[in-house]
């Protein structure tokens, strides 16, 4: 079956950064940009996160837009989109907001190294379901087969973090990069970057062609395609 198209979608300052080295939520986008985030969040199947943007940001990963509701339903889509953790080890906090708004089933992607007991728990929350796919850490095929085949997930969108992104360029899983520029410089080499991880080689570096480039106030909102990787 074929595995659902995948969009990453996150905001960025001028020194490549996603948040500044407390890791902590901070308001530095624009009205706008939140806007096109939900706007972009509509659109999709399901809507997934590592499990330390799902703690900092505290996101419901909701629509929280009645019009946008309505424009889903009308193309025979649920309210809200599916709502995935991805977290190689569960130790998120039982108490972060995603688990408040019992608005959409979430679904839990971890590895083998998280605690039984710990699964356990999760499970027994209504609407939650958990996968044990992948032994160190996720394993993105399986679970991309998994919302593909079980959950009929077209249309994926990943909201972060770093960890998760790369995850998914080294499955060779994105389709599409969507990135806000904002006017902001946070400094720190340890605060984390649109895409951190391991790293590609020179010889496996990725490339994308630009789709669209708009300016709205002192931000960029700027569309990418991944060309695939170059057999020569």
């Amino acid at each position: 079956m074929k595995r659902p198209y995948v969009l990453i979608n996150m905001a960025m300052t001028l020194d490549g950064k996603t948040s500044t080295v407390e890791r902590r939520p901070t308001d530095w986008t624009s009205p706008t940009d939140k806007r096109r985030m939900i706007e972009l969040r509509a659109t999709a199947d399901a809507v997934m996160v590592g499990a330390r943007t799902a703690e900092t940001d505290r996101t419901s990963l909701s629509i929280p837009d009645a019009a946008l509701q309505r424009r889903r339903a009308r193309r025979g889509l649920p309210p809200h989109p599916l709502r995935i953790i991805v977290s190689g080890n569960c130790s998120f906090r039982d108490t972060i907001r995603v688990f408040e708004r019992p608005v959409s089933p979430i679904l839990i992607f971890t590895s083998r190294r998280a605690p039984q007991a710990k699964l356990d728990r999760l499970a027994r929350r209504p609407d939650t379901h958990i996968y044990v796919a992948g032994g160190r850490d996720v394993d993105v095929p399986a679970m991309l087969d998994i919302l593909a085949r079980e959950w009929k997930v077209k249309r994926l969108l990943a909201e972060g973090g770093a960890a998760l992104n790369w995850a998914l360029f080294a499955a060779g899983a994105v389709d599409e990069v969507n990135v806000t520029l904002c006017p902001r410089v946070f400094g720190g080499a340890t605060a984390p970057t649109l895409v951190d991880g391991a790293g590609f080689l020179r010889d496996r570096i990725l490339d994308a062609k630009l789709l669209r480039c708009d300016r709205i106030g002192q931000e960029l909102f700027l569309r990418y395609r991944r060309l695939p990787l170059s057999s020569g």
